[in-house]
């Protein structure tokens, strides 16, 4: 036992005299190194200079030799960019590492680039092709992107997203998710965790044409089931269309993208896509609502008067209900799920006068969009009459309000957000008075991961007589 810890004292040793080593080089040659680094940094400013004025390149900080602005980011990514633009303007760049970036600052910048078929592309990397290496609809690669997306929007028309099949799945869930906060009596609870069981049970319904008890394990064990009987004159879900497509494809002998990886993998955005963006709108509405109770009044007034107190609200109530869609609106600029939309330049562009070379990263701040002073009256408040025409009768859309993105890029499932976010906030909202225990008004705040989340809070769900 004595030779191992001999052998470990000697490495120790050994470690120490180099590090010992080390020291009396840089105090020996200290003058020498910080020279060097100098004249590194130097010759950094230089190419960045003459990079910017020949090309006609946006302008933006400097930065570190190697490492570019990163050390200067903190988690609130958003905000960060947000006081540089203010410092140069509403196109501006910043270098990460070794990668350019281009950030559209202004709204009016914002809607100029994403219009651009020069920005259709996605960076071969980031978080979400770390999750599902695979996406098509994240992913970098064009034609796969175009193939799938046409396909998605198709099969949400068919299977009736916009019309009465989706929407009586989604009231199922609704009525399941109400029982849910009803067996809490009234007692704080985190809510978490039963809405995003409620909200995964909506795209459950959509890929596999039901719902599941919270927590079951067979979700993706229905694949091989599926297989089995499929009906072609009997379409029940997304599943059930896309193999079709795929016997279709190789019936034909067709190069195409529609394979069993493929639907895995889609299913995977699906759940990703859409399930993180309405569980998190929905948490922060529920916040807000417990943080604005003169807006839920307002909100529950307009849904007795339009849809009573015993009739299920209705997606076809929404144009009947402008304050309601107002303050979800508004939710949706208060609180931007998606701050920040990343894109990629496959040819050369011109965005804000400025030019912007292919291959370059390129960041959308819908934060500063929707929280520009120029653009919104007092945008650190949440006032729904900001969406209101002045008689509040109907309402009232800013170029500037852009939750889902822009361009051909933009979210395919908007409709489908809109739809649920409606139904689970009227319904909520007509059984139930929200509150946070105590009377407490915590500081509602966020944090920025796949999207903008809340942080968790204890609310009260008080049932209505």
């Amino acid at each position: 036992m004595e030779v191992p810890v001999l052998s470990k004292l000697l490495q120790i040793s050994e470690l120490k005299d180099r590090v010992e080593i080390l020291a009396e080089l840089i105090e020996e040659y200290w003058c020498e190194i910080l020279v060097g680094f100098c004249a590194l940094f130097l010759t950094y400013a230089v190419i960045l200079l003459i990079r910017d004025v020949k090309s006609n390149y946006p302008p933006g900080p400097m930065g570190l030799p190697f490492i570019g602005y990163l050390p200067f980011l903190s988690e609130d990514v958003h905000l960060d960019l947000i006081q540089l633009g203010k410092k140069y303007g509403d196109v501006f760049s910043i270098r990460l590492g070794f990668q350019n970036v281009v950030v559209l600052h202004g709204g009016d910048a914002i809607r100029e680039g994403l219009f651009k078929p020069e920005l259709l592309g996605r960076p071969p990397y980031g978080t979400l092709q770390f999750i599902n290496p695979l996406t098509a609809f994240f992913g970098d690669n064009m034609s796969i992107w175009k193939e799938q997306r046409r396909f998605l929007m198709q099969t949400l028309r068919n299977l009736g997203v916009r019309k009465t099949k989706f929407e009586e799945d989604v009231m199922v869930e609704i009525n399941n998710f109400l029982e849910v906060l009803t067996s809490y009596k009234g007692k704080p609870m985190d809510l978490k965790s039963a809405l995003q069981a409620s909200i995964s049970n909506n795209i459950c319904a959509l890929v596999f044409g039901k719902r599941y008890d919270h927590d079951d394990p067979r979700r993706l064990k229905d694949l091989d089931k599926h297989k089995k009987c499929l009906d072609p004159k009997h379409i029940r879900d997304y599943i059930d269309t896309f193999l079709l497509e795929i016997e279709s494809k190789n019936e034909k002998n067709l190069t195409t993208t529609f394979t069993d990886d493929m639907l895995l993998t889609n299913i995977l955005d699906l759940f990703v896509g859409g399930s993180e963006t309405l569980n998190s709108s929905i948490l922060w509405f529920v916040y807000g609502m417990a943080a604005f109770p003169d807006v839920q009044k307002k909100i529950r007034q307009e849904i007795l008067e339009v849809v009573g107190p015993g009739e299920r609200p209705e997606f076809l109530h929404m144009k009947c209900m402008p304050y309601a869609t107002a303050a979800i609106m508004e939710l949706m600029r208060w609180k931007t799920i998606g701050p920040l939309d990343k894109r990629y330049t496959v040819a050369d562009a011109r965005v804000g006068g400025y030019d912007v070379p292919k291959g370059t990263i390129i960041l959308a701040n819908f934060w500063n969009a929707h929280n520009d002073p120029r653009h919104w009256s007092e945008p650190e408040k949440f006032k729904p009459e900001r969406f209101l025409s002045k008689d509040g009768k109907s309402v009232v859309k800013s170029k500037y309000y852009m939750p889902f993105s822009l361009g051909k890029r933009n979210c395919p499932g908007e409709s489908m957000a809109y739809m649920e976010l409606f139904l689970y906030i009227t319904s909520i909202l007509q059984k139930f008075d929200i509150g946070f225990p105590n009377g407490m008004k915590p500081a509602i705040k966020g944090k920025l991961n796949i999207t903008y989340r809340s942080e968790s809070y204890l609310v009260q769900f008080i049932l209505r007589a």
